[in-house]
């Protein structure tokens, strides 16, 4: 389990890098358009495709990381006074119903792909291949599939042992 959840958490990792680094690229042309434009150029053609293709991607490739690493922002009802098998039996749930959800959101989003891609739609300013902007959607919704898949696997063997094999690993020096 240990492995299969280190290997998850890395590549998960790189992708949240990848997401944050397009988030400075969008960051960096927007900037970059508003200076020109106001020392009197211009500004750069397709600042607002090239700065929505890089938020879909930000926000698509960053989302498995949260599941991976537990960091989306969560509501306590009362979970951390229930018994201890009990709250790993709500957070195997949440794992399952985030699975589910961001699974809606690849199927969902596979199908308005098929649409875009048969109508052959472009962006407006520089023509990209609106194909482009659901590929971090799809990738981005699959991968947190299966890292909130990872995550159930780990709550579902800590409520069949008792143990979170994740803090057995860290007490041996496994991680």
């Amino acid at each position: 389990m240990v492995p299969i959840f280190r290997a998850a958490e890395w590549s998960a990792a790189w992708a949240a890098r990848i997401g944050v680094f397009c988030a400075l690229l969008a960051g960096l042309v927007t900037c970059a358009d508003v200076v020109i434009r106001h020392a009197g150029g211009q500004g750069i053609l397709g600042t607002v495709d090239i700065t929505q293709l890089m938020i879909m991607a930000t926000a698509f490739l960053t989302i498995p990381y949260g599941f991976i690493a537990d960091s989306h922002v969560a509501v306590d009802l009362g979970i951390e006074r229930l018994p201890y098998r009990l709250q790993v039996f709500c957070r195997l749930l949440a794992a399952l119903c985030g699975a589910l959800l961001m699974l809606a959101i690849a199927g969902f989003g596979w199908q308005q792909f098929d649409t875009v891609a048969l109508m052959g739609d472009k962006s407006q300013t520089i023509a990209l291949p609106m194909t482009w902007y659901w590929y971090p959607l799809l990738g981005g919704a699959a991968f947190a599939v299966l890292m909130a898949l990872v995550v159930a696997l780990r709550h579902l063997v800590t409520l069949l042992t008792g143990d979170d094999p994740l803090s057995a690993a860290k007490q041996d020096g496994a991680t």
